[in-house]
């Protein structure tokens, strides 16, 4: 799995990160790249932020299993030029 793809950001699934693909929807792509603010870049089908990145209110409710998800239409907005952002 490949690492985080916002800038700056060099966490990974590997650093023990929960990484999160880009949609496939056209239009939550769009929102997701516009919030991440890379110019000259557009993501694949194996680009991915990692967790750090999402508010925690768009998150689900963690399972009993301890695993948790995002949000259908959850939208990553922490990154350095935002906020300090930290897991």
């Amino acid at each position: 799995m490949p690492g985080c793809a916002a800038i700056g950001c060099s966490n990974s699934y590997k650093k023990g990160f929960l990484m999160k693909y880009f949609p496939k929807e056209p239009a939550r792509r769009k929102l997701w790249l516009s919030k991440m603010k890379r110019d000259n870049w557009a993501p694949n089908n194996y680009s991915c932020n990692c967790e750090i990145h999402f508010e925690p209110d768009m998150w689900e409710k963690t399972r009993e299993d301890g695993s948790c998800s995002l949000k259908h239409d959850a939208v990553p907005t922490l990154f350095c030029f935002t906020k300090e952002v930290k897991k």
